[in-house]
């Protein structure tokens, strides 16, 4: 698979993580009644590659500057 390298400050990965996490959350705590079949499937799926980027996203943050 090819990969971009970021250059960001570790305040910009903070923001990012925190964007992450409450996007993870919101979707976690949806009302699955509130939205149709298709759409919650979709943010379902989304969910999921969300939750892998935010896992690999931290596990570098911390090596390098500790848990956040």
């Amino acid at each position: 698979m090819e990969t971009i390298d970021f250059k960001l400050p570790y305040s910009e990965v903070t923001l990012l993580l925190d964007s992450l996490r409450h996007y993870i959350k919101h979707i976690e705590n949806l009302d699955e009644s509130a939205v149709d079949e298709d759409t919650l499937a979709d943010l379902l799926n989304d969910n999921e590659n969300l939750k892998a980027i935010e896992a690999q996203l931290s596990a570098q943050y911390a090596e390098k500057f500790g848990q956040y």
